[in-house]
């Protein structure tokens, strides 16, 4: 931040509510401007809970802060923060935004150029690329608000009479002048901003934007959208943590626009309809929450009408069942397996859990054969309920698998905080520099991000290839094809190799490839996207819990350990048999758990599916386990493993070469997280690396 008398000063204003890590990396971006006049920074902040002053002085104590003992709402933090301030322009800001670095100067020279005009906004993207609607409005007139509350704007957008609310029958890449644009992000000229007393404190939160452009017209100033620079808004970053509906809110805010506004009668008329749109909308957005349960529900109930259909004609001719009892079979069975399910949590907690999923269809089994023991009417064949037992077991879980698998190809959007070993998210890493290959390895090292790094991607040819811990996939340039190539599903930006700009541009330019973008702030070992925040550093797991330990676990963990090494050692006794005629087994000693060694044998084969075959004999017998820790010959150090080794375990489903104290973190981190799901994924993504 530098003084020159030549350039108009100018004063940011950050209203923060419990977006620390989102504020820290705007205020990153800002410090990197190009802005050669007078700056300042003055962060306003809600009385938040997330240490948010307390970073930002420690880390900015240049940043000037007004920590406030209450939530003032957006309008009156902003207005104490400019009485606070001294720039001849105010620059609004939400923290949850990334600024380029030619924004600050391509605004400020605009609206010197332009002395007709008191605010002018930026092109906004959303955290995937597209346009942020709001950069761009018209005032909600009757006319204007009726297409955009009954959804017409959506199925109509380029036409004028549906998209006037966005504008977005307008080219978007151009400048125009506009009735609003949005308060995330707009310069104003303080004298402006002075002469209409600022924002009006009566709109808390939304709307007070739109008022206050409204006012600004009214002394005969333009208002335009300038989008000849970009930020990225992360939109409702704050809203989350806010005690207030956020939807009811909004429309509050229209309605006190409206009454402010317009004349009484058309404002009772206009009150009307936006109120019959808060509750329209109110009851699509809980709609919108449920979706994902409600659509769980149906397609656990339709497997189990197909598991019923599919098994009934084995034992009835013309589904005599379903007939006789007036379709109460199989409904009373669809409800009881659904009703089974939700105890189970699978419509909330564990959504997507295989494990509670199989477990939670046999206890249905169980439960169905003692129900029908006392209900003699639905007791109609032990043979149907038992095949469509085992149909049921292979398709509610397995749905879920499905699901999964396509999440990780980009198909639907994250469902929840659960990431898996099995199906993750393609990966590109935009760089090749030392500060990318430190957090590409971080991130290779880590199995709880849901992310697979498949290379990365850069400028120019890195120099020392040897180096990259991935494969040089391509060039900048050719980005669109390798996203296509690869099925790359997101990007990683580590923003002390990329500029904002650089950055932005991209995005803008593969907004139509909906996928993740993601930025590494300078310093900070985290991931920063839309709705996510993950740290990505080194190992910090704190030894508090061990679910591996729980009775149940180790029971359910012994028992697969039983039926899957059992059914291997019988489906491939003859090739074990031949093996051993033929001599090619190899003796080998393994550590085992409390520093005692066990003797093992080895298949002499390339392929290592075959070649650790003979040692399903020791999970027979509980020596070791299919999934477990480190598996160690005798002639090497005693790893102190500290749970039973086992065939395959997190450390052996990369190629990535880890030290031993990598491995050891990988341990204790499967100690930590151990499920039914987590070894099922390990076994496969061991099968199929």
């Amino acid at each position: 931040m530098s003084a020159a008398s030549s350039f108009p000063s100018v004063s940011v204003i950050l209203v923060n509510y419990n977006v620390r890590d989102y504020l820290v990396h705007c205020i990153q971006s800002l410090k990197q401007s190009n802005y050669d006049g007078f700056l300042e920074i003055l962060v306003v902040d809600n009385h938040s809970f997330d240490d948010s002053v307390a970073t930002i002085r420690t880390q900015f104590p240049e940043v000037k802060i007004q920590a406030q003992d209450t939530n003032l709402g957006f309008g009156k933090a902003v207005n104490r923060g400019v009485a606070d301030t001294s720039g001849d322009y105010l620059f609004i800001l939400n923290p949850d935004t990334v600024v380029q670095e030619d924004t600050l100067a391509s605004l400020v020279t605009y609206m010197e150029a332009h002395p007709e005009v008191g605010i002018v906004g930026p092109k906004i993207l959303n955290a995937d690329g597209s346009l942020q609607l709001a950069c761009k409005r018209t005032f909600p007139t009757l006319s204007v608000a009726l297409p955009k509350v009954l959804g017409l704007s959506r199925l109509f957008p380029r036409t004028k009479w549906a998209g006037r609310y966005n504008l977005t029958y307008l080219d978007e890449d151009e400048i125009h002048s506009v009735d609003a644009i949005s308060g995330s992000c707009m310069l104003v000229r303080r004298s402006v901003f002075e002469a209409v007393d600022g924002f009006d404190e009566r709109f808390f939160m939304y709307g007070e934007d739109l008022d206050l452009c409204y006012r600004v017209k009214a002394q005969g100033y333009s208002i335009h959208y300038y989008p000849r620079t970009q930020i990225v808004h992360y939109q409702g970053e704050s809203v989350k943590s806010a005690p207030f509906d956020s939807i009811h809110a909004f429309y509050q805010a229209m309605i006190i626009f409206s009454q402010k506004h317009f004349s009484r009668s058309y404002s009772f008329l206009l009150r009307k309809i936006i109120a019959t749109g808060v509750y329209v909308r109110k009851w699509v957005s809980l709609l919108g929450e449920w979706k994902t349960q409600i659509l769980s529900i149906v397609l656990d109930g339709l497997a189990v009408l197909i598991a019923f259909l599919l098994a009934i004609p084995l034992r009835f001719d013309d589904f005599e069942p379903i007939v006789s009892s007036s379709g109460l079979v199989p409904g009373v069975y669809v409800l009881f397996w659904i009703g089974m399910n939700a105890l189970f949590q699978l419509y909330s907690r564990y959504l997507f859990s295989y494990s509670r999923a199989v477990l939670s269809s046999l206890t249905g089994f169980f439960l169905a054969v003692t129900f029908t023991y006392f209900f003699k009417q639905y007791a109609f064949s032990r043979l149907v309920i038992l095949v469509a037992t085992a149909l049921i077991t292979i398709m509610i879980p397995g749905w879920r698998m499905v699901v999964q698998a396509l999440i990780g190809k980009g198909y639907f959007r994250p469902v929840g905080e659960r990431h898996t070993v099995l199906f993750r998210r393609k990966t590109l890493i935009m760089g090749t520099d030392e500060e990318c290959r430190r957090i590409t390895q971080h991130i290779l090292k880590r199995f709880d991000t849901g992310l697979d790094i498949v290379g990365c991607c850069d400028r120019k040819r890195p120099e020392q290839m040897d180096q990259l811990p991935v494969p040089f996939l391509g060039f900048v340039d050719d980005l669109r094809a390798i996203v296509k190539k690869y099925h790359i599903r997101e990007l990683i930006f580590p923003t002390q190799s990329f500029s904002y700009q650089e950055i932005v541009h991209i995005m803008d330019l593969t907004k139509e490839l909906k996928l993740t973008y993601r930025m590494v702030p300078r310093h900070r070992d985290i991931l920063l996207g839309q709705a996510s925040i993950e740290e990505i550093g080194d190992y910090s797991f704190v030894n508090i819990d061990y679910p591996l330990y729980y009775r149940f676990h180790l029971l359910t963990k012994r028992l697969f350990d039983i039926l899957v090494s059992g059914g291997g050692l019988l489906l491939f006794s003859p090739v074990l048999l031949i093996a051993s005629l033929s001599g090619k087994l190899t003796p080998v000693r393994f550590w085992g758990e409390n520093h005692s060694t066990f003797r093992a044998y080895l298949l002499n084969s390339r392929y290592p599916i075959l070649r650790f075959l003979p040692l399903l004999w020791n999970v027979f017998l509980g020596r070791i386990s299919l999934v477990g820790s480190r598996l160690v010959p005798e002639s090497e150090p005693d790893p102190h493993p500290v749970c039973r080794p086992g065939i395959t375990g997190l450390d052996r489903i990369r190629t990535v070469d880890l030290d031993d104290q990598e491995k050891e973190a990988l341990d204790r981190y499967y100690l930590q997280n151990q499920t039914f799901t987590l070894d099922l994924e390990i076994l496969v993504k061991s099968l199929v690396r």
